[in-house]
């Protein structure tokens, strides 16, 4: 775990919500300078009460749902701005009364004592761009689940699967299927779920060339390296690159993996491996692009199949698709870095 080194001589904590935060004001030995609610989120309220301190002052808050008009503020006003990162901040949690005033007053002495665990400030610039990525990512969950009611109906009433087409030939699947519902109440659950896969298949598809337009004009360079891995399509290349926004922010490889949920931590006492932790830390979004990745790149590429082929015989198959989604984030981390393609000979020898 890394922490943020503070190098002013005052430091603010602030419990954020959606309609109020509560601040803190310290100073390095620890004296409570400001200790206040802030009702409405009022920014320039908040810049008055601290305006004595204002030049020497860094601000950090918790990373909850709403940060980004803080860290935009904070910005703007030439304020040192840290997002804590929520999960690993635990000393929060451990007292026996929990409210804003404590809460606001513990992130301000862990930020003066050098014990913030840091979140990534992701930049205003691409911030929407992702968002939108995300939320393009949330309509395939729920058309899936659309996709799914549909295919179950006919199985309920004991009847042979109807094999699915590709959504853009979406039609003919649902002309097989309509013979299938001859119940009233059935048919018009089928024919809903019909019109709501034919217009989630729309708006995905917008989403999706807004995205692509947007990033061949914006990186196109970091895209198309991306897609020259096979089993990496514009989707999950579009994933990689606004999930983990530039590859500089990683100052090793190791650092890069472990975000993408690749590595697992180990718990060690006495100089003895008790076990494994922290599978879930990270980015889950890297995680299944490198995962989608390795899946397709062994089914589609020779090179790769041959390679996971010989991983298969001393591992199970889920663990070769766990090595082979950590080798193509390794080499995704170094193609960046360097604007390589991808070579799957050297991948599959290992190098």
């Amino acid at each position: 775990m890394k922490f943020y080194r503070t190098t002013t001589e005052y430091n603010c904590g602030i419990d954020l919500h959606s309609r109020q935060m509560y601040i803190c004001v310290m100073d390095k030995e620890g004296n409570k300078l400001v200790h206040t609610n802030v009702t409405g989120n009022d920014f320039g309220y908040f810049l008055s009460r601290v305006q004595p301190y204002r030049g020497d002052l860094t601000v950090c808050c918790e990373c909850t749902f709403n940060w980004y008009w803080l860290a935009d503020a904070c910005a703007a006003a030439e304020i040192e701005f840290v997002l804590a990162h929520a999960l690993y901040v635990k000393a929060i949690h451990g007292g026996k009364n929990k409210n804003d005033r404590i809460d606001s007053e513990k992130l301000a002495h862990l930020l003066r004592s050098n014990l913030i665990p840091p979140a990534y400030v992701y930049p205003a610039a691409k911030r929407s761009v992702r968002d939108l990525m995300r939320r393009r990512t949330t309509f395939v969950w729920k058309r899936t689940e659309l996709l799914h009611h549909l295919t179950c109906m006919p199985l309920v009433q004991g009847q042979a699967p109807v094999a699915k087409c590709q959504h853009r030939v979406r039609e003919r699947w649902f002309e097989q299927l309509r013979p299938r519902f001859d119940e009233p109440m059935r048919k018009i659950s089928a024919e809903a779920d019909m019109y709501l896969i034919k217009e989630y298949d729309k708006i995905i598809d917008r989403l999706e060339r807004v995205i692509v337009k947007e990033t061949r004009k914006e990186q196109g360079r970091d895209f198309a390296l991306l897609k020259t891995i096979h089993g990496i399509g514009d989707i999950l290349a579009l994933t990689i690159l606004y999930e983990m926004d530039t590859v500089d922010r990683f100052p090793r490889v190791q650092d890069f993996c472990s975000y993408c949920r690749l590595v697992k931590g180990s718990v060690a006492s006495a100089g003895k491996i008790k076990g494994l932790r922290g599978a879930k830390l990270g980015n889950p979004y890297l995680r299944w692009a490198f995962g989608e990745a390795a899946v397709i790149g062994k089914r589609s590429n020779p090179d790769l199949n041959r390679y996971g082929k010989q991983l298969e015989a001393h591992n199970p198959k889920p663990v070769v698709n766990a090595i082979l989604a950590n080798k193509l984030a390794r080499s995704v981390y170094f193609m960046l870095k360097h604007g390589k393609g991808f070579d799957p000979k050297l991948f599959a020898k290992g190098l």
